[in-house]
């Protein structure tokens, strides 16, 4: 029953991940010229998940008799996808997971600001993303304001993203 529910959970994910971005579609959001097929840049890490009531491995006794609860550790993949990609600007889509399985979904236009290194900005969210090798992007937000687009636990994180094989490419939080 346990793994049923864990795989109904990461099939959903997959599912709700592919209709947010046919809901966004890419020829209405990106005024470039779109790469076919798009560039994928990903990130693998551990990130915290509330354990099952009944999972006593993630139960501590401490010196003075109270019993915590501790997360249970999960991997996730966030995605950078490049939609679109010219000298002064480009067009991308940003999916990142964090506690909980809590995301964070940023889309847009993001301007060059020097060198290597392009900026998102808008009313709420401020993300420099910089070109480290061909095969690496630097993400980093700058600043809270893009907290209003993920769920409460939700979270970008200054990382690098790695160019993904297309077998490697869907969005996922794993057990």
């Amino acid at each position: 029953m346990r793994h049923a529910r864990e795989f109904a959970f990461i099939a959903l994910c997959s599912t709700l991940a592919s209709a947010r971005a046919q809901d966004l579609a890419p020829e209405a959001s990106c005024p470039l010229a779109l790469k076919t097929p798009a560039v994928r840049y990903s990130r693998l890490h551990q990130i915290p998940t509330t354990a099952r009531p009944d999972d006593i491995s993630h139960k501590v006794v401490t010196p003075g008799g109270m019993v915590l609860d501790t997360p249970k550790m999960v991997a996730a993949t966030d995605v950078l996808t490049l939609l679109a990609h010219e000298p002064s600007a480009l067009c991308f889509s940003l999916q990142t997971f964090a506690r909980d399985r809590h995301t964070c979904q940023l889309r847009g236009l993001a301007r060059k600001e020097s060198g290597t290194t392009y900026l998102f900005s808008d009313n709420t969210a401020v993300v420099r993303l910089t070109f480290i090798t061909e095969d690496q992007v630097g993400v980093e937000p700058v600043g809270t304001g893009y907290r209003s687009r993920c769920e409460p636990s939700g979270k970008i994180e200054a990382a690098i993203y790695t160019l993904t094989k297309e077998s490697d490419s869907a969005p996922e939080a794993k057990n």
